[in-house]
């Protein structure tokens, strides 16, 4: 049997502040150097949200990247950010700066930044390219540079109260131009949270509560706002935005359709068309992808995912389902499973439904599907770096049992899934 390997969701990188001085336009040079200077002077770690036990070069360094993915089998990623120039809170996926001028600054020079990093491995990885929609002809613009500049997708920007709401029909030439350049979006977790001041203990608890909410709040607004059904070759992911509530909104939706197929009899009453076409999760597989990032049962049980019951039995309901989900690591952020990837892998398999083919599609398959990784390149590395899923599903106690404590679990976890936070 081929070995199998994973294309991670998720991961994360970014350039070094030496690196990004070669990429910021030469009129935003000097607002750099005072930026950079006064994080040096203040003690900044060059380094984002970074796990304490990597070092900060394993974002921008190629080749010790690849090496050391290589050790828990992922031969390719799907690449967010970790920090841009000019953001001013450096620990958010989603950059704030000082203008809107620097903001645009930011992002172009990071998109050129990624562009090179993964020409140096360029069918290991497919860079997520970050844009505004304030500007949709801006946009559509950047979408085609992506494209032609070697990227394998787009960020979905966070929802604010200025911005227009994803069901807007002004956005429609954005969806146009992913489409046409066979482009996904991929929405990732922490967008659009509200400012809740001073981030003290009470702040704190709230974003962690609400994180999960706002991150898929776009989920409904494509789907009730008919982009599927208008773009039909539009593929959106959701990459660590938590999975439990994705589920349960997805089946909140599709309650809200009754047996004719009109929503909550909408058309009937109020005289006009309904801009759906089919239940929300029937959406799942062919619009609609889910990175569950990072991978863990305390994200999101395994027969929750699988919609596989102990005995086997299909369960009722919603859920993600083997062609939808993909495998997340999170390198190298604080939450990543990197130390305990062999051992997740090992919980999929010897869940119920975790057979060789759901494995392989969740494991790389899916991923390779949604960004374009082409699996016949990617062969020698995955022959060279992968696993037999057969050995670990016979290890696969020892590996669970080894895996260190989830620490990181109120970052992930679910109610549904606290039972198994102690693993």
């Amino acid at each position: 049997m081929a070995k199998a390997a994973i294309i991670s969701a998720d991961g994360h990188v970014r350039g070094s502040r030496a690196e990004y001085r070669d990429y910021i336009e030469k009129k935003h040079l000097e607002a750099y150097e005072q930026e950079v200077k006064a994080a040096e002077e203040a003690g900044t770690p060059d380094a984002g949200n970074l796990h304490p036990d990597l070092a900060p070069e394993v974002q921008w360094d190629s080749d010790l990247r690849t090496e050391k993915l290589e050790t828990i089998g992922v031969v390719a990623e799907v690449l967010f950010p970790n920090g841009l120039p000019f953001q001013l809170n450096p620990l958010d996926d989603y950059p704030q700066s000082a203008t809107e001028e620097l903001a645009a600054a930011g992002r172009h020079a990071y998109n050129r930044w990624l562009s090179d990093f993964c020409a140096q491995a360029p069918e290991r990885r497919r860079g997520q390219a970050v844009t505004t929609f304030a500007e949709v002809d801006e946009a559509v613009e950047d979408i085609h540079w992506a494209k032609d500049h070697g990227l394998g997708g787009i960020v979905l920007p966070e929802l604010t109260r200025e911005s227009r709401s994803f069901f807007d029909p002004e956005l429609d030439p954005i969806w146009a131009a992913c489409q046409e350049v066979e482009l996904p979006i991929s929405a990732h977790g922490g967008a659009s949270l509200p400012d809740y001041g001073p981030m003290g203990f009470a702040a704190l608890v709230a974003a962690m509560a609400e994180n999960a909410f706002f991150s898929n709040r776009s989920l409904w607004m494509l789907i009730s706002g008919g982009v599927f059904d208008r773009f039909p070759n539009l593929r959106v992911s959701y990459v660590e935005t938590q999975a439990y509530l994705m589920v349960a909104a997805l089946q909140h939706l599709d309650a809200m359709v009754n047996p004719a197929g009109d929503w909550m009899g909408f058309a009937r009453t109020r005289g006009r068309e309904e801009t759906t076409e089919k239940f929300a999760s029937e959406y799942l597989g062919t619009n609609v992808f889910v990175g569950v990032s990072p991978f863990t049962s305390v994200q999101i049980t395994m027969e929750d995912l699988l919609g596989k019951s102990a005995g086997g039995d299909a369960l009722p309901g919603v859920h993600i389902g083997a062609d939808a989900a993909m495998f997340g690591v999170d390198y190298p952020q604080f939450e990543s499973i990197f130390d305990r990837t062999m051992g997740e892998v090992a919980t999929l398999l010897a869940a119920p439904g975790g057979n060789d083919e759901a494995a392989r599609k969740i494991l790389y398959e899916n991923a390779a599907r949604v960004y374009g990784f082409d699996l016949a390149t990617l062969q020698p590395h995955i022959d060279r770096a992968g696993f037999e899923l057969d050995e670990v599903r016979a290890d696969a106690h020892d590996l669970m049992k080894k895996m260190p404590k989830v620490t990181r679990a109120p970052l992930m976890g679910s109610v549904a899934a606290r039972a198994t936070a102690s693993v």
